[in-house]
């Protein structure tokens, strides 16, 4: 008999985790051809990849403005929680840590040439990576609240030129949320409904988020019955309470990727994170869940994701200027499919431990605009992000004293 995979302690897996082996020769055939359609390899009709060009960009005479305008909106918030956190200042997004992880990233040996773009160049190269798993919410809430997720990395020895001209840094940073758009899909919008909507969860109570959980949650049953959905801005308080590690991360707005566009995605890989997969947090679990759970996973498990690119294409009706600057504009997967390019491995760890937890929220910093050229963000919401990071960054590490640190080796990750 097949046994289950097992984790570090022995224990057995779900048995829906093992490999799949089939016993006719019909299920092995479709087994087979299953498995090569989801490697790196393109298709046999191979789609014509958008070149990147500087001129893909096209940004609105007015969002400049509109961005320092959001900019002086989220600091009111960050003030805020200032004094709610009694004087110890948090970003003003994805204020709350569940866990600072350290792992590697290797490229995968055998990409095709039009995946070999950037930090993926050369085949079998190891990165030593930091990440960092939160939630969204510019406030530090229960893990009961049904909020976004989000995940950074921070990918270091990185060589290549920086796309910032003050920027000696040899890393590279990726920010991921678990929605594959973001839910406003420029500066304009983001300023008539994502600062009134960040207005709104800085201030609202944790009571008043679980109600709004469970009355959204009924509203989306109710909406599905007749074919319909709630708006993206607020369906995303109306999933299900699921386990972090489970998740697989978008980077929702795309990037350059050396000489094409994409948008990258992190999935669970190894079987002991994909158990996790669409399993809902116990309500009886407490206000750290979250937290909780991941540090009780590394206690004594490894786990391994897959990285992969979704190069945009000319195939389909979406225009390239839509594609780049709308970052709510969902790119088909049947034009642009998700490609492997590297995995991503975390050894068993203590994912939170006092000294970690405070280099992760008080010393580091997470903007994909510490980059490389080749990873250069692109479009509206990234234009923004680079202003707003920014300017959260300067006041928390100047209201709790402690200054940026880029670091040089993973060893400066305390253990």
């Amino acid at each position: 008999m097949r046994r289950s995979p097992t984790n570090h302690k022995g224990s057995e897996l779900p048995e829906a985790l093992g490999t799949r082996y089939s016993d006719t020769h019909a299920e092995l055939s479709a087994a087979r051809d299953t498995y090569f359609m989801t490697q790196a390899e393109p298709p046999i009709n191979k789609p014509t990849y958008v070149p990147y060009a500087p001129n893909l960009e096209s940004p609105a005479p007015e969002e400049q403005q509109q961005i320092d305008k959001i900019t002086a909106a989220l600091r009111k918030n960050n003030e805020l929680q200032l004094k709610k956190n009694h004087g110890h200042a948090i970003r003003d997004a994805h204020a709350k840590s569940h866990g600072i992880l350290r792992g590697d990233l290797k490229v995968h040996p055998d990409l095709p040439d039009h995946l070999r773009q950037g930090m993926f160049a050369e085949p079998g190269k190891t990165y030593p990576v930091i990440a960092r798993l939160s939630t969204t919410a510019g406030a530090i809430r229960s893990d009961q609240v049904r909020g976004v997720r989000g995940l950074a990395i921070k990918v270091l020895g990185v060589l290549g030129p920086r796309v910032l001209p003050d920027d000696k840094a040899k890393t590279q940073d990726f920010v991921f949320v678990n929605h594959k758009v973001f839910p406003t899909g420029d500066a304009k919008e983001y300023l008539t409904m994502g600062v009134p909507l960040a207005w709104v969860l800085a201030r609202t109570p944790d009571r008043g988020m679980l109600v709004v959980n469970a009355v959204l949650r009924g509203a989306k049953r109710l909406l599905k019955r007749f074919g319909a959905e709630l708006p993206d801005s607020i369906g995303l308080f109306a999933g299900e309470n699921t386990y972090t590690l489970g998740e697989t991360f978008y980077s929702a707005a795309p990037i350059r990727f050396g000489n094409y566009v994409a948008k990258i995605s992190i999935a669970p890989s190894s079987g002991s994170v994909t158990a996790l997969t669409g399993k809902t947090v116990s309500a009886d679990a407490g206000p750290d869940a979250h937290t909780k759970a991941v540090v009780d996973f590394f206690r004594n498990n490894s786990a391994e994701y897959v990285v992969s690119a979704q190069l945009l294409t000319d195939a389909g009706t979406m225009k390239i200027r839509d594609a780049i600057e709308d970052a709510k504009l969902e790119w088909s997967e049947d034009d642009s499919p998700y490609q492997p390019v590297a995995t991503i491995t975390y050894p068993v760890q203590d994912s939170f431990s006092d000294e970690r937890r405070s280099f992760g929220d008080d010393v580091l910093e997470f903007n994909s605009w510490r980059a490389i050229e080749d990873h250069r963000p692109l479009g509206s919401i990234n234009r923004l992000k680079k202003e707003v990071y920014l300017a959260s960054s300067e006041f928390r590490h100047e209201k709790n004293g402690k200054a940026r640190r880029e670091p040089q080796t993973i060893d400066e990750l305390p253990k």
